[in-house]
């Protein structure tokens, strides 16, 4: 989630307060009036605490012995003075702004993904008359934005995984160009300093000047492994097409709010942001339950499988459908089985969320966050309660490209060839091919997403189709979405570890594939083929967002090279794009000798993080991925 910050800028805490005033006054029932009479307390609070920091500068001067020192406070107090209590006249205003109301909201909802979003965007035109008038030089600006950055650090500095992220460039709500003299600033504070906080990812659009497309790819390969690539038209097509599939469904909670009112208008969708990693939602619109669960679709194939038995454990799960590989008379009833299965999991996930959101609304009003939420103010309510404009859910489907090789496999080796049994097969998975190494090799040279086989590239797109549609079909308890939000965070060696063998060849307990990326073992014949393969599949249908992992050989890439990458991605319909640009050897170097390599950064899966905080296996499988070296 991101708040309009932008409020405060422009009209200060008491310009806020004003609005709530006079909301207060024509409240239409009792529960507006106590949720304006709320965010009022904590407005008024806000202005207090911000006195305590004046009081304490006054405190400082008193005790100044140089008059540099001196002049360096009375500064100070003259901005906290005005604001955020007032709008910000300057640069320097504005930033003192914006960090006080962070500050406040991050107390009141201390989370990761309570992000800057476009900071860029807003605080340009707080800047742009000083910068062209010479009041402030380029350099003087830059260094208060890396100021900012080093405060923000401060916060969580030890919490890589605490993601609070801020997207500059792209285009704006009209479509136009939205890079700006700012967008450059950020990226070269951020560059310059090593720290993981805030993220700073960019935004690109076909709007955008050629200089900034080639600074974002220098970005990417030079910036520490701290870039991500969002691609603005394909991501606002997903966000903006109408529709549920099959609609009308709404087969949810039973809400009276099912008519089908599209995803959003285009100028919302334009203003979208990551929330944390990569979270796809509108700036300022959205509740925050937008990321809020994450779901191993491997997991369900391997039971409907087995017949419900977990591979790592032994242990019987109870399935919607009691039927497994054995009892299905064909490769079409054996995906139906699944995806029903899949349908039955996510839905139960689903109506989870809309207790959650209830409870929410109830016990965690956040009525500060709120009171800069879009619409809140208008309806009377908090973010959880029906106020915000979008009260869309989100959630993850992890390693859908491991379950598609998995399905594939199985439709070639048990159906199309015949050349294993249902029982053969389950019997090889059970011992993780222990005995059975011919079979493994066979289902290993089985084609995979990520070949250039259109056949096993079709299986995937299929199954990514089938479980958008799910998340489609329903309807929450305030008539709007859950969406689909792919990516993979910390979760690759933890929902492989989960796994057992599976029909692709895959051994039990290794890793699972990063977003929409595919499997480190499919992409033996270069990075064009697995990146045509990736941008082939429907991600109009991916509305949340969906990340990929594109990790290459340091001594191979170069700036070229990688330009055209990425052009090719965002040409065919790819969304957000990541990758590690460190040398392999060095990553060892580091896991052997932590002690001297605390600076080095990597990408770890939607955020990046100091490589020697993270666990062990998270280290081994960020040297273990495939790096492309054609």
């Amino acid at each position: 989630i991101a708040w309009n910050f932008d409020l405060i800028l422009n009209h200060g805490v008491e310009g806020l307060m004003a609005m709530h005033r006079e909301a207060l006054d024509r409240a239409a029932d009792d529960r507006a009036r106590e949720y304006y009479h709320c965010v009022l307390i904590l407005l008024e609070a806000m202005l207090e605490w911000n006195a305590r920091h004046v009081a304490a500068l006054r405190e400082m001067l008193a005790g100044a012995t140089t008059d540099a020192e001196r002049t360096f406070i009375e500064e100070n107090i003259a901005v906290m003075e005005r604001v955020p209590a007032l709008p910000a006249r300057s640069f320097r205003e504005a930033i003192q702004s914006y960090y006080f109301q962070w500050l406040a909201v991050m107390y009141e909802v201390p989370y990761g993904g309570n992000s800057p979003g476009r900071l860029d965007y807003f605080l340009w035109p707080h800047l742009r008359a000083e910068l062209e008038s010479g009041a402030l030089s380029y350099q003087e600006a830059t260094e208060l934005v890396a100021e900012l950055f080093i405060k923000m650090d401060e916060r969580v500095h030890l919490s890589d995984g605490h993601v609070n992220t801020i997207v500059v460039g792209g285009m704006g709500p009209d479509g136009g160009d939205a890079v700006t003299p700012l967008t450059y600033m950020m990226l070269d504070a951020f560059e310059q300093l090593n720290l993981t906080h805030p993220a700073v990812y960019t935004r690109v659009a076909n709007v955008n000047p050629p200089e900034y497309w080639d600074r974002c790819v220098e970005y990417m390969l030079k910036g520490g492994n701290r870039a991500q690539i969002l691609v603005d038209e394909p991501i606002i097509r997903a966000m903006t097409q109408a529709g549920r599939a099959g609609s009308p469904h709404c087969e949810g909670s039973g809400s009276p709010h099912c008519e089908d009112e599209g995803r959003m208008p285009f100028a919302d969708a334009a203003m979208y942001m990551c929330g944390g990693c990569m979270e796809i939602s509108p700036h300022g619109m959205n509740s925050d339950l937008l990321f809020s669960f994450t779901y191993s679709v491997p997991k369900t194939v391997e039971l409907v499988l087995t017949g419900g038995e977990c591979l790592r454990t032994g242990q019987q799960h109870r399935l919607s459908v009691p039927r497994g590989l054995r009892d299905c008379a064909s490769f079409e009833e054996f995906y139906a089985t699944c995806v029903a299965e899949m349908r039955r999991a996510l839905f139960v996930q689903f109506r989870c969320l809309d207790v959650y959101s209830e409870e929410m609304a109830r016990c965690r009003p956040a009525f500060l966050q709120s009171s800069m939420i879009a619409d809140c103010l208008e309806r009377g309510r908090s973010q959880q309660d029906g106020g915000a404009r979008y009260a869309d859910y989100g959630g993850t489907p992890v390693g859908v490209q491991n379950a598609a090789d998995a399905l594939h496999a199985v439709k070639v080796a048990v159906f199309d060839e015949a050349f294993v049994t249902p029982d053969e097969l389950i019997a090889a998975l059970r011992a993780d091919f222990v005995g059975h190494e011919d079979l493994r090799a066979r289902l290993l040279a089985i084609p995979k997403y990520g070949s250039g086989d259109p056949d096993a590239q079709a299986t995937m797109a299929r199954l990514l189709t089938d479980i958008c549609d799910i998340f489609d079909a329903y309807s929450n308890r305030h008539g709007r979405y859950v969406k689909p939000i792919i990516f993979t965070f910390v979760w690759a060696p933890e929902m492989g570890a989960s796994l057992g063998a599976s029909p692709d060849g895959r051994r039990s307990g290794q890793p699972v594939g990063h977003g929409l990326t595919p499997q480190s073992c499919a992409m033996s014949k270069g990075l064009g083929t697995a990146v045509q393969d990736c941008t082939a599949l429907p991600h109009d249908r991916v509305s949340g967002g969906a990340s990929t992992m594109w990790d290459t050989d340091a001594s191979w890439i170069s700036q070229g090279l990688l330009r055209s990458v990425v052009q090719v991605f965002a040409d065919q319909g790819g969304h957000i794009f990541q990758g590690n640009m460190t040398d392999v050897e060095e990553l060892k170097r580091a896991l052997d000798t932590p002690g001297a390599y605390h600076h080095l950064i990597v990408r770890v899966g939607g955020f990046s993080a100091r490589f020697t905080s993270l666990s062990r296996e998270l280290q081994l499988e960020i040297i273990e991925r495939h790096r492309h070296r054609r």
